[in-house]
């Protein structure tokens, strides 16, 4: 059968690239997997890597976690689909007041690292700089100002999650934020995480975790909004 999908498949492909007009050794075909090739990408990226000009280091990839592998930008449909936004309370660690953030997917918060407001917006300019104690798992996170807030869009006040979300993980490097995942390879709460939402599903977790932030009184409201829901083209998975 896999012979059969190869002859299918890769026929295709080397059938494009002879209309294309490309004109290699075809005798010489091999598997990019085969074993003189790997050999050749492990030599070249070690050398690299030994001479400086390539580097490792944490980035964020749309994850499948049926497939549990890495998906291309081109293997994801957004679609808009019906969800709700949750808006939360954040104290200050000083007890001078709160703010409230609005996020449509709460179980993120376990791993936040900072609430972002925008540097002109007048609501909120006395709480740049200063801490808040994120609810539930008590870590104490800073307040940043960050031209990329939307003021108009929520309250005006963005929780930081940059392991979890493209538009955090730039804003996270921009103002050298940690990135704590909290997701296993299968989209479960991981170790990172209060030890109360350890090895639930995601989105058991956050049934938890809004049902919790409820019995705080850090709940103010849930509201009905339209989402653009990024789904793995094979899985249909979030």
């Amino acid at each position: 059968k896999v012979w059969e999908w190869k002859e299918h498949s890769g026929g295709t492909i080397t059938g494009q690239m002879r209309r294309l007009g490309t004109s290699p050794d075809w005798s010489r075909e091999v598997f990019t997997m085969d074993e003189d090739l790997s050999k050749a990408v492990t030599e070249v990226f070690v050398k690299l890597h030994e001479e400086g000009l390539i580097y490792r280091g944490k980035r964020l990839v749309n994850w499948d976690p049926v497939l549990h592998t890495a998906v291309s930008d081109l293997e994801v449909l957004n679609e808009e689909e019906d969800g709700h936004m949750w808006h939360m309370r954040y104290p200050l660690a000083d007890g001078s007041g709160e703010l409230v953030v609005a996020t449509t997917r709460p179980e993120t918060m376990l791993g936040d690292t900072a609430v972002a407001v925008h540097p002109d917006d007048e609501r909120y300019q006395r709480f740049i700089g200063k801490e808040i104690k994120l609810p539930i798992t008590g870590r104490l996170i800073p307040v940043i100002a960050d031209d990329y807030v939307d003021q108009e869009f929520g309250t005006g006040c963005v929780k930081i999650t940059p392991a979890h979300d493209f538009n955090d993980y730039d804003m996270g490097k921009r103002h050298n934020l940690p990135m704590i995942n909290i997701l296993t390879d299968d989209a479960k709460i991981n170790d990172d995480a209060p030890e109360a939402y350890r090895g639930l599903d995601r989105f058991d977790a956050r049934k938890q975790i809004v049902a919790d932030l409820e019995a705080q009184g850090a709940l103010v409201k849930i509201e009905p909004h339209k989402l653009k829901v990024p789904r793995g083209d094979r899985t249909g998975a979030v």
